[in-house]
């Protein structure tokens, strides 16, 4: 929700109005802003993402 990021009202407003509990939005602000990377750099993070699958195979094949 972009009214959640853009802070202009405060967390129990924007549960209330939308019925949602407070702590649900709390969880999906922090996970969406841990992973924004991935939307302003996608390269990077299919990078990254390819080199753990490699370590993960080999970790596997050893």
């Amino acid at each position: 929700m972009l009214e959640l990021l853009q802070n202009e009202s405060t967390l129990v407003q924007i549960a209330s109005k939308h019925n949602i509990l407070p702590q649900n939005l709390q969880n999906w602000k922090k996970t969406f802003l841990a992973n924004a990377e991935i939307a302003m750099e996608p390269s990077k993070a299919v990078k990254e993402y390819k080199e753990e699958l490699v370590k993960s195979q080999n970790k596997m094949s050893a």
